[in-house]
């Protein structure tokens, strides 16, 4: 008798179509989802996001309609404003040119009334018949001139080593303002000749010849002493006996110093030029020029010096028929 094997039913086979079958029936479902009435539907429908679009359109545009109207308002504000500024400074600058009119109109007014004056002045000058005159007080009448002048160090540059060129220019002016000069010449205060070997000489007052005098006494070397009595005695003894009947001799003392003795040199003076009985005038008119000095950039030189000098040269000028000129620098 033959044994039959037996027979499983859910063997290896059995599984396998089992799985299988399962596996198509799942994919079919997972095709099948969305695809109908049975599918997942949309909570928003498309007329309900067209109406929305809509709406977004609309509100959109009524934003930007009344922006507009806003930005003009603001325009026209601001426009508003600034016309009111403008026609205020309008106003401001014609008030103004109105002032300015008035006063044009006023000055017109007073300068044509002050030509008329100077046209009135200036016919008067022209009719009015005058003299170039020297400064009041000077002797304007001298012929013969001489120059007392200090050449100490207080009265130099202190770089260059020559004279001030002040005392020059006031050399100039004063032989400028003297029209009636012939001669001239000129000592230290020490009694000595400046120019050449020319002691006792008055020295012809020509335009050439002064220039070259002027020129040597700026580079004159020598020192001198702060006191005028040897130079004024040297200059009326040599020079006084020289003029002629009708010369008219006047000294100048320039310095800015004065170290010797006062009433010694007044009286001497008073003997080297005594008054005329008959006239009551001296021969000799003496006058003076004092300069402060600086003899140093920070520091005023001498100022009893100066005192002095113009303390004694008032009395001599006074007494002596000439004037003192006192300059406020060299």
């Amino acid at each position: 008798m033959i044994k039959r094997r037996p027979i499983e039913v859910f063997s290896l086979s059995f599984l396998d179509c089992l799985c299988c079958g399962f596996g198509a029936i799942l994919l079919l479902f997972i095709l099948s989802i969305g695809s109908g009435k049975a599918g997942v539907e949309s909570e928003i429908d498309v007329p309900t996001l067209e109406a929305m679009r809509e709406q977004l359109a609309m509100l959109e545009a009524d934003i930007a309609n009344k922006a507009s109207i806003l930005e003009a308002a603001l325009n026209s504000e601001v426009t508003s404003q600034e016309r009111q500024r403008i026609l205020s400074l309008i106003q401001e600058m014609e008030s103004q040119l109105a002032d300015l009119q008035q006063e044009f109109d006023s000055r017109k007014a007073n300068l044509s009334t002050a030509e008329q004056a100077a046209a009135e002045a200036n016919r008067l000058l022209q009719s009015f018949e005058h003299e170039n005159l020297p400064p009041i007080g000077l002797p304007a009448d001298a012929t013969h001139v001489a120059f007392v002048i200090d050449t100490s160090g207080s009265m130099r540059n202190q770089l260059t080593k020559q004279l001030h060129y002040g005392v020059i220019e006031q050399i100039r002016e004063l032989l400028d303002s003297l029209p009636e000069v012939r001669s001239i010449q000129f000592l230290d205060t020490s009694g000595n000749y400046m120019i050449g070997n020319r002691r006792g000489i008055w020295l012809p007052d020509k335009p050439g010849l002064r220039q070259q005098a002027l020129q040597n006494i700026l580079r004159y070397p020598m020192l001198s002493v702060s006191d005028p009595e040897p130079g004024v005695r040297n200059a009326i003894r040599d020079l006084k006996p020289r003029l002629q009947a009708n010369d008219k001799m006047s000294l100048y003392v320039i310095g800015d110093d004065f170290q010797g003795s006062t009433q010694s040199f007044l009286i001497k003076l008073d003997r080297l030029n005594p008054r005329n009985p008959n006239t009551g005038k001296r021969s000799v008119s003496i006058s003076a020029v004092g300069f402060p000095t600086l003899i140093s950039p920070f520091q005023l030189g001498a100022p009893q010096g100066n005192t002095r000098f113009a303390n004694i040269m008032r009395e001599i000028a006074e007494a002596h028929d000439g004037v003192l000129i006192l300059k406020p620098r060299i």
